[in-house]
């Protein structure tokens, strides 16, 4: 399978920084791969009359999601690849639900999203990343 659009979720975490870099890895030396990074800024499910009170908090969360796609899209430059990269800031009330249909609807190749270690029910994979396996028709890769 050939790959011309990545997608990449990434929230700063240590686990989201190391799908970067894999993405960056499978990008390199091909610009024309596209690199896209998305991060969703998760909503609580609230009345009208509460989202109202909630506009100014969902505005500092989307300032900070602002400043974590640039740090990302800076990550990628020092890996000096010449790929394209889009970022995306999505809001919803289910991160997994967000990506996935942003990953159907732009026609991805892959999804490449960070793993985390929580041990019990879940093993390696986080909450996101064990329902984005389950409900993305795209192949989804996990990086550790």
């Amino acid at each position: 399978m050939a790959l011309e659009k990545i997608l990449v979720a990434y929230d700063g975490s240590e686990a989201a920084s190391a799908a970067l870099d894999l993405a960056a890895d499978i990008g390199a030396g091909n610009d024309e791969i596209g690199i896209d990074v998305v991060n969703v800024v998760a909503i609580p499910l609230l009345s009208d009359d509460q989202l109202v009170s909630f506009a100014s908090v969902l505005d500092l969360m989307e300032r900070d999601a602002e400043a974590l796609l640039t740090d990302a899209v800076a990550r990628l430059d020092e890996h000096d690849i010449d790929n394209d990269v889009e970022t995306y800031i999505l809001n919803g009330t289910d991160t997994a639900t967000e990506i996935a249909k942003l990953a159907e609807q732009d026609d991805y190749d892959i999804v490449i999203i960070g793993s985390r270690g929580l041990g019990g029910i879940k093993g390696y994979l986080g909450s996101v990343g064990h329902k984005l396996l389950s409900i993305c028709s795209k192949p989804v890769l996990i990086a550790k």
